[in-house]
């Protein structure tokens, strides 16, 4: 495979959309199936939010903390 990126489908390496088509037709083929080819996007929960900030505000200390041990 050279710089081609190939689809697979059912056990079969498909060659990406060359006109915009062949990609509309792969669109309708996707929702007559059922599966729908534009997910909403995840909306994070407040709690992981806050995990995240707290966990990055005190990996942020702990720089800090090893920055000035270091230099004192």
């Amino acid at each position: 495979m050279d710089s081609i990126i190939f689809y697979y489908k059912r056990g079969i390496f498909l060659k990406p959309p060359e006109t915009i088509e062949e990609e509309l037709a792969i669109i309708s083929d996707a929702l007559a199936a059922g599966i729908d080819p534009f997910k909403p996007l995840n909306n994070h929960s407040r709690v992981g939010k806050l995990a995240l900030g707290w966990f990055l505000i005190l990996l942020m200390l702990s720089w800090v903390s090893q920055i000035l041990y270091h230099s004192v």
